[in-house]
């Protein structure tokens, strides 16, 4: 019968015999991790799918760099990476099938992901609003919960599609009325536009712990806002180069790109908060050792800000991301340390400097209010209980809200609020 395990395993072992990468099966597989979820996946089909990745590791040219290959190499790790115990935040967001397998990384790629993913929610969200949900379809919302998650997914869709998608929004209607673009048109207009290795980002980065409806939501909110971090640590990385440059001015222009691609990104919180809590704490008892302060993305683009003290890298919020660790440990370059020493040495001229200053004060207003929105959300969700992965959760957001991204623009303590902070 097509979809049991049984005809899996079969089309799995045609496959080992003698399958290419482009014939691989994702369909059949993805098919049957979201009827049962991935923590329940058996022993014997995970076994199977081991040994279909050590032949893609084995075979010759399976191993260099075709598209294809890498892909399903990527896409196997992450569906085994509970049966290697190697299970975590980033692989349980799917985040290296989310980028590209070739070199770089293409203009737009950030605006062009996000309403990608966002489509596709909007896809599976509408298919439930029929009375047709796809699998996993576990404690369905109501239909005036899934209306509201439609409307959200549009106010985050709307800004990126007036930059790299011609046509799919009026630019007119968006400024007047922000999230009125008919959510299924506009999703129609992006999965149109999807080529083939899109459509297969799509098929394979959901892959969910359990089959509850509301964890498709949660993993394609991660998502986006995991993409949304990458593209703003890219873009600061190039505002430090373009301030030691011959036009150091021209970083406002960047700092503010990222302030507003995050302000962009606050309403995901307002479409997280649709998720039912009854259904995130029973799929989340499946997600553990998978926590967002695992998140890289984050914690590099903190990191391009301002140094942290040294009391936050060796606390679990830079411990769980050694990599992003050893880079600021090894003297990665931030902004603010960059534009102070450009403008100490005279290279950036005031105008530029106050243009700097301003776009950072930009991006700690924005950031302030997205940490707060964030501890606001987790009080709702998960109240006093820990957090995945043994982390402390909602304790941990609160200790950070009165972080500052660039401690520099903070105006200097008087004597006697420095004794009452103490």
């Amino acid at each position: 019968m097509e979809g049991t395990e049984e005809s899996l395993r079969r089309e799995l072992s045609e496959w080992h015999r003698c399958g290419t990468a482009q014939e691989f099966p994702y369909d059949a597989v993805i098919t049957r991790l979201r009827r049962v979820g991935k923590h329940f996946l058996s022993g014997p089909l995970l076994g199977l799918l081991a040994d279909c990745r050590e032949t893609l590791r084995k075979q010759p040219g399976r191993s260099g760099q075709e598209a294809p290959d890498v892909f399903l190499a990527r896409f196997l790790d992450v569906v085994l990476d509970k049966y290697d115990d190697r299970y975590d935040y980033p692989s349980y967001t799917a985040l290296t099938l989310l980028r590209p397998t070739g070199p770089g990384e293409p203009a737009g790629l950030r605006d062009r992901t996000v309403l990608l993913l966002l489509a596709d929610l909007v896809r599976f969200e509408r298919l439930a609003l029929a009375g047709t949900p796809a699998a996993p379809d576990g404690m369905l919302p109501d239909a005036r919960l899934l209306g509201k998650r439609l409307r959200l997914a549009v106010r985050v869709m709307e800004p990126a599609a007036l930059r790299v998608l011609d046509g799919a929004v009026d630019p007119v209607s968006v400024a007047a009325a922000p999230g009125r673009t008919p959510a299924g048109a506009l999703a129609d207009a992006v999965l149109a536009s999807a080529c083939a290795q899109e459509r297969r980002m799509l098929l394979t980065s959901v892959q969910p712990v359990y089959v509850l409806h509301d964890e498709y939501l949660f993993l394609r909110v991660l998502q986006s806002f995991e993409t949304t971090f990458r593209f703003m640590s890219r873009t600061l990385g190039r505002a430090v180069g373009v301030l030691r440059g011959e036009c150091p001015g021209d970083a406002a222009t960047l700092i503010a790109s990222v302030a507003d691609v995050l302000r962009e990104s606050l309403p995901l919180f307002s479409l997280l908060a649709t998720m039912q809590p009854a259904s995130f704490r029973e799929f989340r008892q499946y997600t553990d050792g998978a926590s967002a302060i695992q998140s890289e993305g984050y914690k590099t683009f903190e990191s391009y800000c301002s140094t942290p003290l040294r009391a936050r890298l060796d606390s679990p919020a830079f411990t769980s991301v050694p990599g992003v660790r050893e880079a600021v440990l090894a003297g990665r370059e931030t902004v603010q340390d960059t534009w102070q020493d450009v403008i100490s040495s005279g290279w950036l001229a005031e105008p530029d400097a106050a243009a700097v200053r301003a776009a950072a004060q930009h991006l700690e207003a924005v950031h302030q209010r997205w940490k707060q929105t964030h501890y606001r959300l987790a009080v709702r969700m998960i109240g006093t209980r820990a957090g995945t992965g043994s982390t402390e959760g909602v304790p941990y957001l609160k200790s950070v809200v009165a972080g500052r991204l660039f401690p520099a623009l903070q105006p200097a303590l008087t004597l006697g609020q420095q004794t009452a902070a103490g």
